[in-house]
């Protein structure tokens, strides 16, 4: 038995391997930076209360957080009480998105989720990348990013009446609620993320557009453009951000002559064949 684990920082979509049957389940994000062993362990546990998890040999681990050794060890740590039998490999999700946008292939893997990262594959590994400030340093493009734009607006006066008075009927929250919410309780990251719904459902309106564009430049500017970029290397990108605003996506790519690949939503399918085919081999 083999599971398959893709974890952002909202959600983790995990794939059990028995045979020829695929279960599916899925719990929150377990990134390190805002859960720790214990947490892991219990949610995990929850999650797989109905699975022989004795039975796994083999757990493929992809998350977002996960990219030095002292944060992997946090997940490691959790997981290794919940599969005892299991060989663990926890990877960084960028080598996830990479793997299942690239497959075998290279070329620039990008994550556009909750938040945003990007690296340089060529096929097996990821052989070129930087550290990412996260969601209050960094995250261009994403879903937090989206969010910061759109509630900054929104505290500065900037946003246009039309969309403020449809603001306020969603979600009814005042300033002070939105200041709370992000220096002062749990996962800001998700909460800022949480308003890519409403920047989606009014993306027509030249306020969006510009606050989208804007963002996806910032994103190439600030990320993309740091690497080698050859003629024949295309851009492939994973996430809600990115499949949902492809077409803005792709607008933005082709202002800087990067010609774009595939777009999946979500990695945890592709991850599920390569592994599959892998195990195979």
């Amino acid at each position: 038995m083999i599971v398959v684990a893709d974890s952002g920082s909202s959600k983790t979509d995990w794939r059990v391997i028995d045979e020829n049957q695929i279960l599916q389940i899925s719990t929150i994000g377990l990134n390190p930076d805002f859960v720790n062993e214990v947490q892991v362990k219990e949610i995990v546990s929850e999650a797989f209360k109905n699975v022989t998890v004795n039975k796994v040999k083999q757990l493929f681990f992809y998350g977002s957080g996960s990219s030095s050794d002292s944060r992997r060890a946090i997940v490691e740590s959790g997981l290794i009480k919940v599969f005892p039998n299991a060989k663990l490999e926890i990877e960084h999700d960028l080598l996830g998105a990479a793997r299942a946008a690239c497959g075998r292939n290279g070329g620039l893997a990008v994550i556009l989720g909750t938040g945003s990262n990007c690296c340089l594959f060529d096929g097996e590994k990821i052989i070129q990348s930087y550290r990412s400030g996260g969601y209050i340093l960094g995250d261009e493009g994403g879903g937090v990013d989206f969010g910061k734009r759109v509630v900054k607006a929104f505290i500065e006066d900037k946003i246009p009446k039309e969309l403020r008075d449809k603001f306020d009927f969603r979600y009814k929250l005042n300033v002070d609620d939105i200041l709370k919410k992000i220096y002062k309780e749990n996962f800001p990251n998700r909460f800022l993320a949480s308003f890519s719904p409403f920047i989606y459902q009014n993306r027509e309106h030249p306020f969006m557009v510009e606050l989208i564009s804007n963002s996806f430049r910032s994103f190439f500017e600030n990320q993309v453009l740091r690497y080698p970029i050859e003629k024949d290397i295309s851009i492939h990108a994973v996430g809600s951000i990115a499949y949902y605003y492809h077409d803005y996506f792709r607008a933005i790519a082709e202002e800087y002559s990067i010609p774009v690949g595939n777009i999946i939503e979500k990695p945890i399918a592709a991850l599920t064949l390569y592994h599959q085919s892998s195990s195979l081999d």
